[in-house]
């Protein structure tokens, strides 16, 4: 088993505070049209920083 993040879409205002905090510039994708981002869960490694300063609550670390 291993830990991943995962947005809350319905909770994510785009502030992309997620992105300037992750260590893998790989980890998170913006998506403009939506003001969302989206996980790349093959390259998150679930340490947590990302969820930490989300000011939304939108991600939290799971494992799967």
């Amino acid at each position: 088993m291993y830990a991943v993040a995962k947005v809350d879409t319905e909770k994510c205002t785009g502030c992309k505070l997620c992105i300037l905090t992750c260590p893998d510039p790989n980890v998170f994708t913006f998506y403009k049209e939506v003001k969302k981002v989206a996980v790349n869960e093959n390259r998150c490694k679930g340490c947590g920083l990302c969820a930490a300063a989300c000011p939304k609550e939108a991600l939290a670390v799971v494992s799967v």
